[in-house]
């Protein structure tokens, strides 16, 4: 530090507070006696003078770092700086709002970089839309990480979290964190599924035969059960999904023709196999969460909640080493036991750790219930399945107006803190010809997992505040016709 010499700007003669003559040493040494005398006055717990401490009526430390120069043995070093100011929600509101107008008004040459919680808005969470000015911009790192491109960037940066962490331990061979994940199922490993899932496949493909419909569909379906293996497996409920909405769309129609395998074919979809897949862990339990992409998704971007799981796996690739395994390398069904724990865990502790707790795990455990309901249907019309729920702008209106009085006003404060903690995700859906505009409320990824949901984004259901409040206070009944079929 002694090295380091400064010299300032023309703003720099500006500076009221902060010392300007000097080396890097003297300032660091003036910062901090000023820190000690701040943390005294404020031990001093009295009414009295206090230590004799002038004010600073501004925040001189942008104007600062934005007109100094740093100079190493006589080269400028660090020409390019940023202010970046973390835990914003740690402030009180009025204070908050009072740092970010002096940011404005000082209008610093350098960018300002304030980075706060989103708990720290409370019901605001549910207003519409964001401020945007000439000054300041928001940017939800969220909405950033969860659409588009976005998606990508954050499973690269946790990928790099998590490599990271795991060259700074000992216990575990350092490595890249994916290659101690196997990342497809191994046919062995499930066998006994694959036979289950065969005896019900064929059991349900067998009420087609007599339909010359679905002859060739039907035919498509036996060269499946022949192969006995699992990728037969994932297209026999495939093509059960297809016949199943068929099904459905002829009695609406009356179409008789019968169908060719190209049809099946075209009718195939990304989305349709993504259902099968989820109905494989549903009904066989075929490991469906797990490998590192799937990691990263149930971190619902997120890296403490991403952190959080990967602890899990890792302390199951440390009880490997212990124990000497042959390998150490966790299978699927490994990690989706270890994960399943921590959102078993996650879900259980939500009544400790929030205000509104024992209200929003009714809630949650709702809105899960009835999006299994949604995912499951025969046809899986919603493919691959709802992880949410949605309020139109009219529910939203009503529910800020106080039309439901008290209970209304609990619902939008459950529901902004379940947005705020991460256990809600909140999309804004764009109004259309046959709906208007109105918020989606999708479950966080790992209570996805806890619920036995897909992962994927997109499937959701409109529901009306009222809906919710009742849920929200009494929780939801199974419906009649799935509790009658369980029987």
């Amino acid at each position: 530090m002694e090295e380091v010499s400064l010299k300032y700007e023309e703003i720099g003669s500006d500076l009221k507070c902060v010392p300007t003559q000097g080396s890097a040493a003297e300032l660091v040494q003036w910062a901090e006696q000023r820190e000690r005398a701040v943390y005294a006055e404020l031990d001093l717990m009295s009414a009295g003078p206090g230590i004799d401490m002038a004010p600073h009526v501004r925040f001189e430390g942008v104007l600062w770092l934005q007109s100094v120069r740093f100079f190493l043995r006589g080269v400028e070093v660090a020409p390019r700086r940023m202010l970046m100011i973390d835990d914003l929600h740690k402030l009180r509101r009025k204070q908050r709002m009072m740092l970010i107008e002096e940011l404005t008004e000082i209008r610093p040459r350098i960018p300002v970089w304030l980075a706060e919680r989103s708990i720290a808005l409370g019901t605001e969470l549910l207003s519409q839309g964001t401020r945007e000015g000439r000054d300041l911009r928001e940017y939800d790192l969220e909405n950033l990480w969860s659409s588009g491109k976005g998606q990508y960037q954050f499973m690269a940066f946790a990928q790099n979290v998590l490599d990271r962490r795991l060259d700074a331990q000992s216990e575990i061979p350092p490595a890249v964190f994916s290659q101690y994940l196997r990342g497809s199922v191994q046919t062995e490993d499930i066998e006994p599924l694959v036979a289950k899932g065969l005896v019900t496949a064929r059991a349900e493909v067998a009420r087609y035969k007599g339909n010359p419909r679905y002859t060739d569909w039907v035919a498509r379906a036996e060269e499946n059960l022949a192969a006995a293996n699992s990728e037969s497996l994932q297209g026999l409920f495939t093509t059960r999904i297809l016949l199943a909405r068929d099904e459905f769309k002829r009695q609406m129609s009356l179409e008789l023709a019968p169908l060719s395998t190209d049809e099946l074919d075209q009718r195939d979809s990304s989305q349709v196999q993504a259902a099968a897949e989820i109905f494989l862990h549903e009904e066989l339990k075929v490991p469906y969460y797990f490998g590192i992409e799937r990691l990263c998704v149930l971190a619902t971007s997120n890296v403490e909640e991403l952190l959080a799981l990967a602890a899990a796996l890792y302390d199951g690739l440390r009880a490997k080493q212990i124990l000497r395994r042959a390998e150490l390398l966790l299978s699927p069904q490994e990690q989706e036991r270890l994960l399943k724990e921590v959102a078993r865990r996650k879900r259980d502790f939500i009544p400790k750790n929030h205000t509104e707790g024992t209200r929003a795990q009714r809630l949650l455990d709702a809105i899960g219930s009835y999006c299994r309901e949604r995912t499951f249907l025969p046809n899986a019309p919603y493919a691959p399945g709802v992880t949410g729920v949605r309020l139109s702008q009219g529910e939203l209106f009503d529910l800020n107006s106080g039309r439901f009085k008290e209970a209304g006003v609990t619902l939008k404060r459950v529901i902004a803190e379940c947005v705020a903690e991460n256990l809600l995700v909140a999309r804004q859906s764009a109004a259309s010809t046959s709906r208007e505009s109105g918020t989606i409320f999708y479950l966080n990824r790992t209570l996805c997992m806890h619920y036995d949901l897909p992962l994927q984004m997109g499937g959701w259901q409109d529901l009306d505040a009222e809906e919710l409040m009742s849920w929200m206070e009494r929780g939801r009944m199974p419906n009649k016709r799935k509790l009658l079929e369980a029987l």
